[in-house]
């Protein structure tokens, strides 16, 4: 899941250029939406109500990601009364939980 966070994917596109309708996508395509699927709902589940209203519930992974980085780059705020080491076990816990569903 964390390549996929990394690296992002794209939907196949037709010869227009519009995405390739779901009833023709192949194993390939299906398995990449399923982990970016697991991979945004791990991040998700990571946030508090007010960190979610912040973001797209639709995102992709990565675009989901970027967006966390971008709302808490050079803040690094904890929630009221937490500590350092607490933010940072927190954000333990939402890598492992990545790890832990591959």
């Amino acid at each position: 899941m964390w390549i996929i966070i990394q690296t992002s994917f794209s939907l196949p596109l037709d010869d227009t250029g519009k995405p390739i309708s779901c009833e023709n996508w192949d194993q390939s395509v299906m398995k990449k939406i399923k982990v970016d699927a697991k991979a945004t709902k791990t991040l998700q589940c990571g946030l508090t109500k007010e960190e979610l209203n912040q973001v797209d519930p639709f995102n992709i992974a990565k675009e989901l990601w970027e967006k966390l980085i971008e709302l808490d780059e050079g803040t690094f705020d904890t929630k009221d009364g937490e500590s350092v080491s607490q933010l940072y076990a927190r954000i333990q816990d939402l890598l492992n939980g990545l790890h832990t569903i591959g």
